[in-house]
């Protein structure tokens, strides 16, 4: 008791003269807690160095996997492994893979552990791509035996086993124009041009393009490309999203009498600056016979009604899209006074009534008809709209109109006879049956034709469009048809490989590097191949096949 005591009293005795020590007793309590820090620095970087050597001796001995004879551990690790316990596992065996790569409570790596790169993504990936061989054999093992014979057999063109090491260079871009060189140094320096004077249609097209592109159109360059006081035939702004509405009044207005040459107007994304009061003015363009109002969402029936009403018997092109206001009295007017229509586009109106666009019958001269994102589109309402003008017509868009029935879409195909191009995209009622009747109505004259989404279609389908268009079909869209294999590219390959310019197989997981390889090879014309999604691909055939200047988009890894 007495010592314990006594010990107290030495501790309080230190712990008060740190804690009111001024001084030479401060000072001295500094130098204590110095040599107490150096002491404890030096004593912990042994003991670390101890443990990290022991560590060091239990991780697998190359050597000794080779057969070699193990070097003797230091005498450290000896005395770690000997206060080891029995139940720990050994170095060199199975151990739980969440601790792979780790050295924790000095469990070692196994010889397979260190061979891994870094569990980093771009690793994980390349290890996944790296092992796909192997499981792919070992899932066919599981489903009792080999997998069946391709059904293309196709051989590479060209060496690829190296092509990670030499891949192949891409097609060498063409030599830009002096047009092209000069509208892009102009358009970097857009600020510095005072005044362009007077530019044909084709220039202004270009140069309007460019500054869309470069996000640099804007109201000064709005006046550069449309100067008051000069006659304009045509006035292109694909992307008018930074222009005001004063702005773009302030250049209309001079445009908006009947003496004015304006005969084509296109605004792309104008719902800001395209009002009411700028529908007035453009129906006051003597000599307008194109307009083109994209996302125009402030658009009201009764703006188009205006326009349409003063020059709609002079109008041959008409396209709006992006308004969700417009109403089935909008159609109507459309209907009733522009009479010499040749091209119709109302695209994502969204809220449009199904039956609004049965009137659009009343035009007989229409050659180009889309209600693409017309979602609500019913079927009688469709073929209403396509039977005034049917013999004519040689376009039909009607992506996005989900609800159709299959059997309205081919009856509408049916009834053109001069119909060359035709978009379904998201028509998922369509059937193999259905596209059959479209083939057979439009044997040897379709030469454009997109199947985006259209999941119900299977190889038989496709088989039979291409008997049926062979030698004329060029561009074709199978993006995300999930049932279509190398069959329907066999039949591609047999009747359309002469004609075909552009083929969309993105997400079309069932074909295989024999089937595409076969066909690409096997058509001269292709310019484009689109396989975005489709993982199964591999450098077989695209360092194989034999066209050097093919543009394959959306290659995977």
């Amino acid at each position: 008791g007495g010592g314990a005591g006594a010990s107290k009293s030495r501790g309080k005795a230190k712990r008060k003269a740190a804690a009111g020590g001024g001084g030479e007793g401060g000072g001295e309590g500094d130098d204590e807690q110095g040599r107490v820090s150096k002491k404890w620095r030096k004593e912990n970087a042994h003991a670390q160095d101890a443990w990290e050597e022991a560590l060091n001796a239990l991780q697998p001995d190359s050597d000794a996997e080779e057969g070699a004879e193990a070097a003797p551990k230091p005498a450290a690790a000896a005395a770690a492994s000997a206060g080891a316990s029995s139940s720990e596992p050994a170095a060199g065996g199975a151990r739980d893979p969440r601790l792979q790569g780790f050295r924790i409570g000095g469990q070692a790596e196994t010889a397979e552990e260190k061979g891994e790169g870094w569990c980093g993504p771009w690793a994980t990936a390349r290890a996944l791509l790296d092992k796909r061989a192997a499981a792919l054999a070992e899932r066919q093992e599981e489903l009792g035996g080999e997998a069946p014979p391709p059904l293309v057999e196709w051989s590479p063109k060209r060496e690829y086993e190296a092509a990670a090491a030499r891949r192949r260079r891409s097609a060498p871009e063409p030599v830009p124009t002096l047009q092209a060189l000069a509208t892009e140094f102009v358009c970097a320096n857009i600020d510095c041009v005072e005044d362009f004077g007077a530019l044909t249609p084709a220039v202004q097209h270009a140069l309007a393009t460019e500054l869309c592109r470069r996000r640099l159109f804007r109201q000064p360059q709005l006046r550069l490309l449309a100067p008051p006081g000069l006659p304009l035939s045509e006035l292109v702004a694909p992307d008018c999203h930074q222009i005001d509405e004063q702005a773009l009044h302030e250049t209309l207005e001079p445009l908006a009498c009947p003496d004015s040459r304006l005969a084509l107007l296109s605004l792309g994304f104008c719902g800001k600056c395209v009002t009411t009061a700028t529908s007035q003015l453009i129906a006051r363009m003597g000599a307008l016979e194109s307009l083109t109002l994209t996302g125009a969402y402030r658009l009201t029936d009764g703006c188009v009604a205006a326009i349409c009403g003063a020059r709609g018997a002079a109008l041959r092109s008409l396209k709006i899209t992006g308004n969700q206001q417009l109403t089935a009295a909008f159609v109507a007017s459309i209907a009733s006074e522009c009479d010499s229509l040749e091209r119709l586009a109302l695209e994502d109106l969204i809220y449009l009534p199904g039956e609004a666009a049965a009137p659009i019958g009343r035009l007989t001269q229409l050659q180009s008809l889309s209600f693409r994102g017309t979602r609500l589109l019913v079927s009688s309402s469709m073929l209403a709209a396509v039977g005034g003008s049917a013999h004519c017509l040689e376009a039909l868009d009607l992506g996005g109109c989900t609800v159709l029935s299959a059997d309205a879409v081919a009856t509408a195909a049916e009834a053109c006879p001069r119909l060359r191009e035709l978009s379904l995209d998201g028509v998922e009622n369509l059937t193999d049956g259905a596209l059959g009747r479209i083939a057979a109505a439009r044997r040897g004259a379709l030469s454009s034709l997109s199947l985006r989404k259209c999941v119900q279609l299977s190889d038989g389908a496709i088989e039979g469009l291409a008997a049926a268009c062979g030698g004329v079909l060029a561009h074709l869209s199978l993006n995300n048809v999930p049932a279509l294999g190398d069959a329907c590219l066999v039949a591609l390959k047999e009747h359309c490989a002469d004609s075909l310019e552009s083929l969309d197989l993105s997400w079309c997981r069932a074909v295989s590097d024999n089937g595409v390889g076969a066909l690409v090879d096997a058509a001269p014309r292709l310019q484009r191949l689109t396989v975005w999604g489709c993982s199964q691909l591999t450098n077989r055939f695209y360092e194989g096949h034999s066209r050097e200047h093919l543009r394959v988009v959306g290659r995977s890894i």
